[in-house]
């Protein structure tokens, strides 16, 4: 059942990586990102944060940033409504940078998210369709698992889609 001003999600189930997610290939990425969306999603859904801390970088200061404004919150009774975002590689092929990393480059529409403290809305992120947005998300990949290292904007494109 989805969160409400009710009250939080209940019986949501747990996010699976699909064994593709396990493929050093532009498919693997876009299955590891949409797990990474579904742990993200069960985060904010439920307070567990444990699924999305075990796929991305420790290093990445807004992704853990954003782990503990969800953990905080449901420590102190409040709740999350929404928060699914959904990132679509656009590049054609996936390319190794000098550093080691993939930069694949997505767009991502987000449904939004509320806080609800108290019965009461106290913030809220309104949805977004990510059209014309485009961002280079940062990956690693080591012993047949990808890891989420970070999000950056691309020169001249919006500037609030880091993640």
């Amino acid at each position: 059942m989805p969160a409400s001003l009710e009250g939080p999600a209940r019986n949501v189930p747990e996010p699976v990586l699909p064994a593709l997610a396990k493929e050093e290939s532009l498919e693997g990425a876009q299955a590891f990102l949409d797990y990474w969306s579904d742990a993200m999603w069960f985060a904010y859904q439920t307070g567990d944060t444990s699924y999305a801390r075990d796929i991305i970088s420790p290093h990445c200061e807004i992704c853990m940033d954003q782990l503990a404004l969800i953990d905080g919150a449901y420590e102190d009774g409040a709740w999350f409504i929404g928060g699914r975002e959904s990132p679509i590689i656009q590049s054609k092929e996936l390319i190794l940078s000098t550093d080691g990393t993939y930069k694949p480059v997505v767009v991502a529409s987000a449904e939004g998210v509320q806080l609800v403290e108290g019965g009461k809305v106290t913030y809220e992120a309104e949805p977004r369709s990510g059209k014309g947005d485009p961002f280079p998300v940062y990956l690693d990949f080591t012993d047949s698992s990808w890891i989420y290292i970070t999000a950056a904007n691309l020169a001249g494109a919006g500037a609030s889609n880091a993640t």
